[in-house]
């Protein structure tokens, strides 16, 4: 815990955080970064020894570059083909699992190891002077007003208690979450529930057959058994409950080594993790309610075939950090946190509905094919990236969607210019033209202006028949704009919906 505290067992902040996985962290990351005080309360003291996710996309790699993280991708590491294998191990459908490096300016699919993670994004909240943190403590009440929240919480080695307020309060404190309980949620339920054995384990051996990266389901059997090569030397082994299997049959240690004994012998793993999870696909409604909104599991579950659970909150928390950010400093009026949930709850639930589906059909696939001589089908895998909802944003053809990130002329990547704030990337010519008053509405804005100077950002351009396009610090494009003109008008427009100038 750090010195913030204003009065004895009182805590007074901008934003309190309830949860440490990925996506509170990353949060409270991103608050520290606009400048407010925060608080996060988790309870485990020290980061979950196992890892619950696995994979990160070029997306979140993204995120991690602006959290200054970039240096931790030499930790992940690669997959290589996703196979789905007959009862007979008769391969019956392949695909890719990584395209290479993306026009988001990283490879588009990672393994990583999730408690390291936690514990360099605990690190940065133990050493940032703004961000007070109490690990181990466990929220008890919480009531609000119009204006604040107010949390109390019990640190679980001592039973002593503190109290937080706080002007905001985002539960990221995932699928049993306690402030979505109080915030009295409903959910969509998109109808994929399903248990799943996840055994986790450290070989001590290599075997051929699971030395490499490529990933396989082996489906058509009563219960589909999924493989992961994860953080390297890491192996994870995933087997679907069918509605009437029991629970502790299949968390005992005698039907783990016996689900393993094809592959390795006992003697040869050490076991880090043997639970059945149950996964869901549903998204609360609302997100938001007076000072409390919800982030990642709290607000929306998916079964993990898509490999989203994770990275999907981790939007949650670039889309929500800069717009807290401008309402707490009074740029923006109180409104603009409406679009929170406005443009993340449509854009996530494309993902959960996918997920559901995948499910669904793994638990009935019944294979065909691969007879002798029968070429496996490739099937290419396409990055779903769907628009964000209506909000912050124009109505033009490619507003909404995630922008591409080019490496400029200098080397750079375009977010290592950017930065975690608004962004115009535009032609030499486009920006030669801006008038005085979109040149102070940008500095205004501490908006970053970049040229288009590499061939790979002119390309970029070109496919949205732009002269200029407008980013916002999520990485979202607010707009394009073919001309000068058009691009005061597009800026003019942002300061518009951000309500800058009106207070």
């Amino acid at each position: 815990m750090s010195d913030a505290t204003t009065a004895a067992g009182v805590t007074d902040v901008d934003v309190a955080v309830l949860g440490c996985g990925t996506t509170g962290l990353v949060l409270a990351r991103l608050l520290a970064m606009e400048g407010l005080r925060v608080a996060v309360v988790d309870a485990q003291r020290i980061p979950r020894p196992f890892p619950r996710a696995t994979h990160l996309d070029d997306e979140t790699m993204r995120t991690f570059q602006t959290l200054g993280l970039a240096h931790l991708e030499e930790r992940f590491s690669l997959a290589s083909m996703y196979r789905f294998y007959d009862p007979q191990w008769r391969p019956v459908m392949e695909f890719p699992f990584n395209k290479g490096v993306t026009d988001q300016g990283w490879q588009s699919d990672y393994m990583f190891h999730q408690p390291d993670f936690e514990a360099v994004l605990r690190g940065h909240a133990h050493a940032h002077p703004g961000t007070t943190h109490f690990f181990g403590w466990d929220a008890t009440e919480l009531t609000t007003s119009d204006a604040s929240a107010r949390l109390l919480i019990k640190e679980r080695d001592t039973g002593r208690e503190h109290t937080i307020t706080s002007a905001f309060l985002v539960g990221a404190d995932g699928a049993n979450s306690f402030v979505r309980g109080r915030m009295d949620c409903t959910q969509v339920d998109y109808d994929a529930t399903h248990r799943s054995l996840i055994v986790d384990i450290l070989p001590f051996v290599r075997k051929e057959n699971l030395s490499h990266r490529d990933c396989f389901i082996q489906a058509g059997i009563r219960n589909p058994l999924t493989f992961v090569a994860t953080a390297e030397p890491l192996l994870r082994f995933e087997q679907l409950l069918r509605p009437d299997d029991d629970t502790a049959e299949f968390e005992s240690p005698e039907h783990v080594y016996e689900l393993l004994s094809r592959f390795l012998s006992p003697d040869e793993y050490r076991v880090l993790r043997a639970d059945v999870y149950e996964w869901k696909a549903v998204v609360a409604e609302p997100w938001g309610r007076g000072p409390l909104f919800l982030a990642g599991d709290a607000a929306h579950e998916m079964p993990p075939h898509l490999g989203q659970g994770m990275v999907s909150g981790i939007r949650d928390a670039l889309n929500i950090a800069w717009k807290l950010g401008r309402v707490v400093r009074g740029r923006s009026p109180r409104e603009l946190l409406d679009t929170y949930e406005s443009e993340r709850r449509p854009h996530m639930t494309e993902y959960v509905k996918l997920a559901a589906q995948l499910a669904n059909e793994i638990e009935d696939m019944k294979p065909v094919g691969a007879e002798a001589g029968q070429q496996v089908p490739v099937t290419e895998r396409e990055a779903l990236r769907p628009k964000i909802g209506p909000g912050i944003r124009t109505e033009d053809e490619f507003a909404g969607a995630l922008s591409a990130q080019p490496t400029l002329a200098d080397g750079r990547r375009m977010d290592d210019v950017a930065g975690y704030r608004f962004a115009v990337l535009g032609t030499a010519d486009c920006l030669a033209g801006l008038s005085d008053r979109t040149k102070k509405s940008l500095e205004s804005l501490d908006a970053a202006t970049m040229t288009a100077d590499s061939e790979e950002a002119k390309r970029w351009l070109k496919t949205l028949e732009a002269g200029a396009v407008l980013i916002r610090p999520d990485r979202y494009l607010f707009g394009t704009a073919a001309s000068t003109r058009q691009l005061d008008a597009l800026v003019a427009r942002l300061e518009t919906a951000l309500g800058e100038g009106a207070w």
